[in-house]
């Protein structure tokens, strides 16, 4: 079974970027597109971790900074200083389908670069 995964960036570069690293999971459908009005959902979002290195792992598994594939988080918000409008400055959204088994995998991916996903209960 496969699941869907939107997440949405601040850029267009940051959005490209976490497409690129997530090819290594292989996904059914993988597309950037622009929200000329920003993010306008719920409001419920999970913000990018913070934890000083990007996503820990290369292709090969190999783990650490320096490593291929892994990308470092830079400038990012606690969540205590997080503020709602900032959501409006979200107009990129990265779109996949990825296998069950790589769902966890993919998002941690994506929020350790950068993405803010919808929490979808």
């Amino acid at each position: 079974m496969n699941r869907m995964i939107q997440a949405y960036f601040h850029t267009e570069s940051q959005a490209e970027d976490a497409k690129v690293l997530l090819l290594k999971y292989n996904p059914e459908i993988l597309e950037v597109g622009r929200l000329p009005e920003g993010y306008n959902g719920s409001g419920r979002v999970l913000l990018p971790l913070v934890d000083g290195v990007g996503t820990g792992a290369d292709a090969s598994g190999h783990t650490g900074v320096g490593s291929v594939g892994v990308m470092p988080t830079v400038g990012t918000l606690g969540s205590e200083e997080y503020l709602e409008e900032d959501q409006d400055t979200l107009h990129y959204v990265l779109s996949a389908k990825v296998r069950e088994a790589d769902y966890l995998g993919a998002v941690d991916l994506l929020r350790r670069n950068h993405a803010h996903l919808e929490k979808i209960d």
